[in-house]
């Protein structure tokens, strides 16, 4: 599969829903797996377990219910650790949920032991206040005879232990994950080493991700198959989460040698990650120009916008093409007669920008997809890159793995 035809495939997959405090939400398709494999389990499994009285349907309306409330939970815990962080002055992308949880993108790096401690930590906090208050409900109102138990207790009690083990395995200290980092920031307080205590959490992650995966199979070998691969499918996504941080800190690393460097100092060293910006709104090819253009009067001129066909990126425009066609036309052009496919070009996340620079006049184009291994984290511009060269701060990611996944 060719590069622009992965980006439009990653794109496809992700769907922004709506932005809390200027945070921008979406899904990934494989959430859409997660719900489903919740909701059966938790309908055919869990419930008639618990509560053996209810109906069929009743089952399955709980299933649905608690399901959807778990992963509005994750999105809380997520926001915990996105709001903490802009109190510490840092910025977040977004968070997107996945089929194994949440992520927080967060671009900035804590200052002090204590500010990563509090952001790694506030996640865990947010769940256990979730879970302690519905159990605390339950165990107060909870009704005395099985038979007055409705699906709307039950998914109480479900939505509660469930926040309460996501709390709990997230702690666990496999970086990462939430309780990786804050055994990195224990380290740094003790140490005052940054890359010590990087080196401690990722060594100790790998041993609890291990014995995850070694968990999973045993599972399996005592017959309890779906549960085992699930743990097992946990373990190793944790793991390769692990490898991906491991790898955006070595370039990390090397572009701040890069720079401190007298031969190669010349400010074009820093990863094209520090000077993007997360995707714009996508513009459907058929609109009209004077349907596109409701609303971006006010937007530069030189602005990107990402143009879709069927739901897959096709190329880029910029705002000026928009305003180039004559007012007369506008009504019947339509934005994806001046979309140049040659416009959609990758380039990695940890690339130099003097390598994005290089690739825009190449191909004459005005911005560039960036990708982090197979994910698409937004675009680069020329005007991005000035920026980045004013502001210039070094950059690392908060991405949470987190422990939802186990719970589910």
């Amino acid at each position: 599969m060719s590069a622009e035809k992965e980006v439009a495939e990653n794109l496809r997959g992700s769907i922004k829903l709506f932005s809390i405090a200027g945070i921008p939400v979406d899904i990934n398709a494989s959430w859409l797996i997660a719900v489903a494999i919740i909701t059966w389990s938790l309908s055919t499994t869990a419930y008639p377990s618990f509560f053996r009285l209810w109906s069929e349907p009743q089952y399955w309306l709980a299933g649905i219910v608690t399901t959807l409330l778990l992963f509005t939970s994750v999105l809380a815990h997520e926001l915990g650790h996105s709001l903490v962080a802009l109190s510490q002055g840092l910025r977040v992308r977004g968070i997107t949920l996945l089929l194994f949880g949440g992520v927080s993108r967060i671009q900035g790096e804590a200052s002090r032991p204590r500010n990563e401690f509090l952001i790694a930590f506030a996640g865990p906090v947010v769940s256990l206040v979730i879970g302690l208050a519905l159990l605390g409900w339950w165990f107060k109102f909870h009704p005395v005879h099985e038979i007055q138990v409705t699906p709307l207790h039950g998914v109480i009690f479900f939505t509660g232990w469930m926040n309460i083990l996501v709390a709990g395995f997230n702690l666990l200290p496999g970086y990462p994950m939430d309780g990786g980092r804050v055994l990195r920031s224990a380290v740094w307080g003790f140490t005052g080493d940054t890359k010590r205590a990087s080196r401690v959490a990722y060594a100790v992650g790998r041993v609890v991700f291990f014995l995850l995966i070694g968990w999973g199979a045993w599972r399996i070998l005592s017959g309890d198959v779906f549960g085992g691969v699930w743990v097992a499918l946990i373990g190793w996504f944790l793991m390769s989460s692990a490898r991906a941080e491991a790898r955006r800190e070595a370039a990390k690393e090397r572009s701040q040698q890069d720079a401190s460097s007298p031969v190669e100092q010349d400010h074009l060293s820093f990863p094209v990650e520090l000077a993007s910006s997360s995707m714009p709104s996508m513009v459907e090819a058929d609109l009209t120009v004077t349907q596109a253009m409701t609303g971006m009067a006010s937007m530069d001129p030189a602005s990107s916008i990402p143009v879709s066909h069927n739901g897959e990126l096709s190329g880029f425009i910029v705002r000026q093409d928009l305003g180039d066609v004559p007012f007369a036309q506008r009504s019947s052009v339509v934005v994806g007669e001046l979309v140049n496919s040659g416009s959609l070009r990758v380039i990695s996340s940890d690339a130099p920008v003097r390598e994005a620079l290089g690739e825009m006049d190449k191909h004459r184009v005005s911005q560039l997809v960036v990708m982090d291994d197979d994910y698409v984290i937004g675009i680069v511009t020329r005007q991005g890159i000035v920026q980045a060269l004013l502001e210039f701060q070094p950059v690392s990611e908060h991405s949470d793995s987190t422990d939802d996944e186990t719970s589910l």
